[in-house]
């Protein structure tokens, strides 16, 4: 027996419902928003991935499946969308500013466990180019109108962590301060120790958790501008009404990033989705010189917290009589509605049982030319007036 691979999932069932709940209603809204949508190849060069995340970093040195194909290029299965996003970005639209969206699967080679898989999803925008405070604003507060539609109790927490050069410094004294409590740190932490320091904040470990609290916080080695437009942007999101914690602590791993980090988090603490500033990604690519800011959530850990949504189809076509079902079948066609039908002409109670599993309004039965709502109980006589009249 050919068994799945281990660390990947199959999305069936009232998974499915939700999962296609959740992209229609991302790519809707933020089509609203005015995000181009953009689907970018699940291959991408290694050394993509190699300059923007950091050759030392987690994901790089022991995350990335990795291949080299028959031309003996480097290849790797994308491990997260901005990289990509950018890499567009510079070779077509590189003298625009741009808003995109993006909806598809990434790959990570850890350990499986709730909420992480070896290849997931990942529901992400980008606004790239010539950016401001005004785009800043813009990705926290379209995030928070598409999450909270989801899950309304989400909570935004946001931080600033300077430039890239505070940031350097900042991990200077980091590492000495987690060396001088290196009996304290968990196992997972101390590995991380050498080559990606920051990620021991994000330590979710309670061995870790006192060592952390009393490790310096970033905010003492932050820059005067960065300061000065963290603080406008609090005040824009401010007048906004939008609820924010600052959180000192936020830091995001990747090398990229500088200045603004936020997250979404539950009221069960679990992180949902996070984002920030990366002004110099591009030029990290040798690209050319453009900012961006973006937002990507996880969209595994939206459809475990929250319940199946009722399904979209209002009709089911219910007969045995192949010659009548097919006549059906053609005029709803013809008036563009769309209904389930059963796989096979089974039987009726059959075909019944299956309209009420899909959770289904109207039942359209051809064997009796009736149409019957399934929450009264009210039948009517089937005609195509009747049902745009439902429509």
């Amino acid at each position: 027996m050919i068994e799945q691979v281990k660390g990947t999932q199959n999305i069936s069932g009232n998974e499915s419902l939700k999962y296609l709940y959740i992209q229609k209603l991302f790519l809707n809204k933020f089509k609203n928003y005015g995000y181009e949508y953009l689907q970018t190849p699940l291959l991408e060069s290694k050394e993509l991935f190699d300059k923007s995340i950091g050759e030392s970093s987690e994901i790089v040195t022991k995350q990335m499946y990795e291949l080299t194909d028959k031309g003996g290029r480097d290849l790797v299965l994308r491990p997260e969308g901005t990289s990509s996003i950018v890499r567009y970005h510079a070779e077509f639209n590189k003298d625009m500013t741009s808003k995109y969206s993006y909806f598809g699967s990434m790959f990570r080679y850890e350990n499986p466990q709730k909420n992480r898989y070896r290849e997931f999803n990942q529901a992400g925008v980008e606004i790239v180019g010539v950016i401001d405070n005004y785009s800043d604003f813009q990705i926290i507060n379209d995030s928070l109108n598409f999450i909270k539609e989801l899950i309304p109790e989400t909570k935004l927490k946001i931080n600033t962590i300077g430039s890239i050069a505070d940031r350097k410094k900042y991990i200077k004294v980091l590492y000495n301060y987690f060396l001088n409590n290196k009996d304290q740190l968990s196992k997972e932490s101390v590995e991380k120790l050498e080559n990606n320091t920051l990620r021991i904040l994000d330590s979710n470990n309670p061995d870790d958790e006192q060592v952390i609290k009393k490790a310096p916080k970033i905010n003492e080695f932050i820059n005067t501008d960065s300061k000065n437009s963290f603080t406008s942007l609090l005040q824009i999101l401010g007048s906004s009404n939008i609820e924010f914690e600052i959180d000192e602590s936020l830091v995001r791993g990747l090398d990229y990033y500088n200045d603004l980090t936020f997250e979404f988090i539950t009221s069960e603490n679990v992180v949902v989705g996070g984002g920030g500033r990366y002004d110099n990604l591009a030029e990290i690519l040798s690209l050319g010189k453009f900012n961006g800011v973006g937002v990507a959530f996880g969209v595994e850990r939206i459809m475990n917290n929250i319940s199946v949504p009722d399904n979209f189809t209002k009709y089911y076509l219910l007969g045995t009589d192949i010659n009548k079902i097919t006549k059906y079948s053609k005029e709803l066609d013809k008036h563009n509605i769309s209904y389930s039908k059963p796989p096979r002409l089974s039987k009726e109670n059959s075909q019944f049982k299956e309209a009420k599993n899909q959770n289904v309004l109207y039942l359209i039965n051809t064997n009796e030319d009736t149409i019957k709502n399934l929450i009264t109980n009210e039948v009517e006589k089937f005609s195509i007036e009747v049902i745009l009249e439902h429509k």
